[in-house]
């Protein structure tokens, strides 16, 4: 009975990755004729913890170092800036899938970070953040002594 659980779940999980490849390529397939103007759009970014330290990741190729604001809040690590875009030859787009103009992308920190300690570089289209954690106290015993009369 086990091995055929086994087997309807292993089934059923290959249905939804193929289900999810379907969907995806239609999406890049079909894309709309229609530009849509997004006042603000976001970068793609990964963020992963370290253990010590959580990290992330954020691509935004072809901007200026000076054109971006970091910063670091008590809950929350916040990117703005904006992208020009290259002058642009006359005819028409027949695919447009960069973004350009003002954007921001906020992530929720889960954990406390030391901010006076955090790095960032710039590099290759790529903004590497690095967010020291703050040490939670370690949990232990402490014997206190009473005293009184």
């Amino acid at each position: 009975m086990d091995e055929f659980r086994k087997q309807f779940w292993d089934t059923f999980e290959q249905m939804q990755e193929d289900f999810d490849r379907f969907f995806d390529h239609y999406a890049r397939a079909k894309r709309s004729s229609v530009i849509i103007y997004r006042s603000r759009w976001s970068p793609p970014c990964n963020v992963y913890d370290a253990g010590d330290a959580l990290h992330v990741l954020v691509e935004i190729a072809g901007m200026r170092r000076e054109s971006l604001d970091l910063r670091i809040e008590p809950d929350r690590l916040i990117l703005h800036g904006t992208r020009s875009e290259p002058g642009v030859p006359n005819g028409n787009y027949l695919q447009m899938e960069l973004d350009f103009g003002e954007f921001e992308l906020e992530l929720p920190l889960a954990t406390a970070v030391d901010a006076e300690s955090a790095r960032a570089l710039y590099q290759d289209g790529f903004l590497s953040v690095v967010l020291p954690k703050i040490p939670e106290p370690k949990p232990g015993r402490v014997l206190l002594t009473i005293s009184g009369s």
